[in-house]
């Protein structure tokens, strides 16, 4: 079995700068990013409609249960 060493053989600024640039470089996780934000837009669209339509089904709802409250019920 080979074991691969992760020790630098560079002092440990360039070691870091190396890392560091990988990693800004690597696309890898762009995907979730790109999740996450429009997963976040989809929710704030999806609160703007509830508040926008909360006042008129709330109006509806009451004037239904006006009616049904009226009405009688038979056997």
């Amino acid at each position: 079995m080979v074991k691969h060493s992760n020790a630098c053989p560079w002092p440990q600024e360039v070691c870091l700068y190396d890392q560091v640039k990988r990693w800004i470089i690597d696309e890898d996780g762009a995907v979730t990013v790109d999740w996450v934000v429009l997963t976040a837009t989809l929710a704030v669209i999806g609160g703007i409609v509830v508040a926008l339509t909360v006042d008129g089904t709330t109006d509806v709802g009451n004037q239904i249960g006006t009616v049904l409250s009226e009405k009688t019920v038979t056997e």
